[in-house]
């Protein structure tokens, strides 16, 4: 804070950024699926097309994926950076379990894991 010069809790900042992630997490998880050429959400789950009178085209997801995956890579540059151990292993779960989000975003968690070896993170 430069008014104060006090330093921010690192914790903190961590946390809120944790929940930042599991809420888009989730919302991505949760969404909604639209119509492409009406743009009506669906009401029905298993539906394969748009089921309004004029129209029968494809759903398309609200929450893009390229969306959550750059700011994945964000974040984990972030924790990275400012040595938030828990925002780290958050995100790297994720790509863990990503591989096709991992391989388009170039995120190297043999690099993640090297360097934090090397700072002495874990």
């Amino acid at each position: 804070n430069s008014a104060c010069q006090a330093p921010y809790d690192n914790q903190d900042i961590e946390c809120m950024l944790l929940d930042c992630v599991k809420r888009k997490m989730m919302t991505y998880m949760l969404q909604d699926l639209s119509c492409v050429r009406c743009g009506e959400v669906t009401q029905y789950n298993l539906a394969e097309r748009c089921r309004n009178k004029f129209c029968a085209g494809d759903f398309k997801t609200t929450v893009d994926k390229e969306s959550v995956g750059q700011l994945l890579k964000t974040f984990l540059g972030v924790a990275i950076h400012y040595k938030m151990p828990l925002l780290k292993e958050q995100v790297t779960f994720i790509f863990r379990m990503n591989p096709d989000m991992r391989e388009k975003y170039d995120v190297h968690l043999d690099e993640v894991d090297t360097n934090a070896q090397q700072t002495g993170e874990d």
